[in-house]
């Protein structure tokens, strides 16, 4: 119980931090081929740990969708970053 808590939390803590990155690099006005590099590992990465976890289960559907959404995510605030970075 207290492993995967933890496991959760390493998860958030991740999650989150790239999102925090992702953001910094909009700011620092970087191209968005530079934006792009975090949201579609992202999605490659959870993807692959999502295959190899699921099998022929049919729950690989919904969690390719979740990891393609937050990915999306990632792309959204790394251009909220770079808006943020010309309003200056």
């Amino acid at each position: 119980m207290i492993l995967a808590l933890a496991l959760i939390l390493l998860v958030v803590v991740l999650t989150i931090g790239l999102g925090y990155w992702n953001f910094k690099l909009g700011q620092k006005g970087k191209s968005y081929g530079v934006g792009l590099i975090i949201p579609v590992g992202y999605f490659i990465v959870m993807v692959a740990m999502t295959s190899m976890s699921h099998g022929k289960n049919g729950s690989l559907a919904s969690s390719v969708v979740s990891s393609l959404f937050m990915a999306i995510i990632y792309f959204i605030v790394f251009t909220w970053g770079v808006k943020g970075a010309h309003k200056k």
